[in-house]
């Protein structure tokens, strides 16, 4: 099975990004046996804001800033909040129609 090019391309900049990133402890380190990150609630708040506005990349690079993880696993929790917010519209939109029906 050939791997995505995108994910080859995100792997050899994690590389990158690991060997040249300034070494420093972050404020809410994730957890790197189970990949996970956990945020304060205003922090994601103001993540949720930015991929809102369409500014992804940076919603990327402050969860890797905060948190210490690499670009693919800070890029896969943005790209779930990006998710849930679609679902929440899609939620909110729905129930908007049914009160109109």
């Amino acid at each position: 099975m050939k791997k995505d090019p995108v994910l080859l391309f995100l792997d050899m900049l994690e590389e990158l990004f690991e060997a040249t990133r300034e070494k420093t402890t972050p404020p809410f380190p994730y957890d790197k046996r189970s990949g996970r990150i956990n945020l304060p609630a205003k922090v994601e708040r103001e993540l949720r804001q930015l991929v809102s506005a369409g500014d992804r990349i940076e919603a990327i690079k402050r969860v890797t800033r905060l948190t210490g993880a690499g670009l693919r696993i800070s890029k896969d929790y943005v790209d779930n909040l990006r998710a849930q917010n679609a679902r929440q519209d899609s939620s909110t939109q729905e129930a908007t129609t049914a009160k109109r029906g």
